[in-house]
């Protein structure tokens, strides 16, 4: 297996430092060719079919469109190993981003508004938590001079405001919760819509600028 990662990861460096070129990004520059990697399900799925096709053969006996061949189907499952963990962070960023971008868009909708119902949750509770003489009715803090404010803040104890810091915290795992649970799902979503061939896959390697998108 060793062996194979090894000929699979010569495959796409060969590939891309053959025809790498300068990629223009905005007035500045930008090496067109990106980290490579293999660590994910479909890569180590291409690369356990090609240890099976390739058995003891050398690399170095592969002819050029035996070469071309396999560089295409190693760096098709790059794309799509890409493709899930991008989909998977923008989930964790942002809760139902990665659905929407699956074209899952009512889960996505329904991670945006977990979301955002968490989040107004949580400053509203602690909002109500705070001392009374510190909420917006009691103390306008758009006309009130800076040393009114401080003063304000400062007349009450850490106890004071437990209360109010206990539910931003408990709003704040509550929020990861959902961040974990979007992402998961994102990810489902994410290779399900590689398997049905709806999720756009850009190039991961390739000659420079010339039409190559290196997005991930």
């Amino acid at each position: 297996m060793k062996r194979i990662f090894i000929a699979a990861y010569a495959i796409l460096a060969i590939s891309a430092t053959a025809f790498a070129q300068p990629m223009m990004v905005g007035r500045g520059r930008a090496s067109a060719v990106r980290p490579l990697a293999l660590s994910g399900e479909y890569a180590e799925a291409e690369i356990t079919a090609l240890e099976s096709e390739l058995g003891a053969r050398p690399i170095g006996e592969l002819t050029v469109s035996e070469f071309t061949g396999y560089r295409a189907r190693i760096e098709a499952a790059v794309r799509k190993d890409a493709y899930v963990r991008s989909t998977a962070r923008m989930s964790m960023l942002f809760p139902g981003a990665g659905q929407l971008r699956n074209g899952d868009t009512a889960e996505g909708i329904g991670f945006i508004a977990m979301h955002a119902a968490t989040m107004a949750g949580t400053l509203a509770g602690a909002y109500f938590l705070l001392p009374s003489d510190l909420r917006f009715e009691n103390l306008d803090y758009l006309s009130s001079s800076k040393q009114d404010i401080h003063d304000a803040l400062m007349s009450h104890s850490l106890q004071d405001y437990l209360p109010a810091m206990g539910v931003m915290v408990a709003g704040m795992i509550v929020d990861m919760g959902v961040r974990h649970w979007s992402s998961i799902a994102a990810t489902s979503g994410a290779k399900a819509a590689i398997e049905s061939g709806k999720a756009r896959l850009n190039p991961y390697f390739g000659p420079g600028y010339l039409g190559m998108g290196m997005h991930y």
